[in-house]
């Protein structure tokens, strides 16, 4: 029978595989110098439980929690969690676009500031990164709506989101606008396969609270994409933590229509 020994002698070798040998990994001072009961909690719960389940992998589960943390404007946390995802085999290159993906779902402001946190990183490592400059600008504003509706249909499927009678709208008008740069010129740029992408919007929306059709879309992107049920799913237990569980559960069950509508099982 498992004891919660257990499953905290299993949260301290998780937090130590992602650690590497930093020190620094292994406090949370607010948490340790106040709450020391739930210190143990986290450790058994979180490190012990959530990051040993099967059905994702430890750098899937590094792209879930850096884009939620993102999402959050949880600064000293991302920090740490972008140089666990380092440590645990993500690349320079994934973690600065997981960052420029989610633009379009958090806004320029945070992206900005969660690149400062990754360039203090990569300083602080050693790391000489250089910028991917993949956008092609030679390309006519049409030429690129046509890319970004080709490549949302890719991502997402049919579009039926919002439907708008007025061509001429203001809607019309953002809609085409995030075809253009969120879909065109984000979604096809390299360094993140089309699963990573879909756990990376999935992650920041459920912490965001978003479970309007939204959602409901996204997940079934990311199932068009390859995205197993259970790596939907575990994506939503995942978060549970770091964004509080009734996101998680309202998620998982938008989610288990999703698939029910769809004939699809865990």
């Amino acid at each position: 029978m498992e004891t919660l020994n257990d499953r905290y002698e299993r949260g301290q070798a998780t937090r130590a595989l992602m650690a590497q040998g930093d020190p620094t990994h292994s406090t949370l001072p607010g948490i340790d110098r106040l709450a020391p009961d739930l210190r143990r909690i986290i450790d058994e719960a979180l490190f012990g439980q959530v990051w040993n389940r099967p059905g994702l992998d430890a750098k899937h589960r590094c792209i879930s929690t850096i884009s939620a943390l993102m999402a959050l404007g949880q600064l000293p946390l991302l920090r740490r969690h972008i140089e666990r995802g380092l440590n645990v085999g993500l690349t320079p290159e994934q973690i600065v676009e997981m960052f420029i993906q989610l633009t379009f779902y958090v806004g320029v402001s945070s992206v900005e500031t969660a690149m400062r946190t990754t360039h203090v990183v990569f300083e602080a490592r050693g790391i000489d990164f250089k910028p991917t400059q993949s956008y092609d600008t030679t390309r006519t504003a049409d030429e690129l709506f046509e890319v970004g509706k080709q490549s949302y249909q890719e991502h997402i499927g049919e579009s039926v989101l919002y439907p708008v009678d007025d061509p001429n709208s203001v809607e019309m008008e953002v809609s085409r606008l995030i075809d253009e740069y969120h879909w065109g010129a984000i979604y096809t740029r390299p360094n993140l396969d089309p699963q990573s992408r879909a756990i990376c919007a999935l992650s920041a929306m459920t912490v965001m609270g978003q479970y309007d059709r939204q959602i409901r879309r996204r997940i079934e992107g990311a199932l068009k994409v390859g995205v197993t049920p259970q790596q939907v799913m575990e994506v939503f237990v995942h978060l549970i933590l770091y964004g509080g569980y009734i996101n998680s559960r309202t998620a998982m069950r938008v989610a288990r229509s999703v698939f029910t509508e769809r004939g699809l099982t865990i």
